[in-house]
């Protein structure tokens, strides 16, 4: 296996400043990744279960980050708020639609 670091770190830099809300990525496979990116502000003040993210977009939420702090102990309880990140797990189209990537 051949590994091209430029290429990896070219294609990293070209989601990462396209965006300024996104925070992190990283490609699963051709089809796969996790993004941190911001709380949309129509999020603000739901809770995962109210926005129904995995039905409407078909991804998951696989954490969260408040002041450095990863917390992955989401549940549909779980209130997001402007002060925290989102770690986003899906299909690359259905991440790009829901945070306009």
């Amino acid at each position: 296996h051949v590994i091209y670091p430029e290429k990896q770190v070219a294609e990293w830099a070209a989601i990462r400043y396209t965006a300024d809300h996104i925070f992190d990525y990283m490609e699963i496979d051709g089809q796969h990744a996790i993004f941190e990116v911001e709380v949309p502000h129509e999020w603000i003040g739901k809770s995962v279960g109210e926005l129904n993210i995995r039905r409407k977009y078909g991804i998951n939420i696989l954490g969260i980050k408040h002041s450095g702090k990863t917390d992955v102990s989401i549940t549909s309880d779980t209130v997001l708020s402007g002060e925290i990140t989102i770690l986003a797990l899906g299909e690359y189209k259905a991440l790009q639609k829901c945070f306009r990537i």
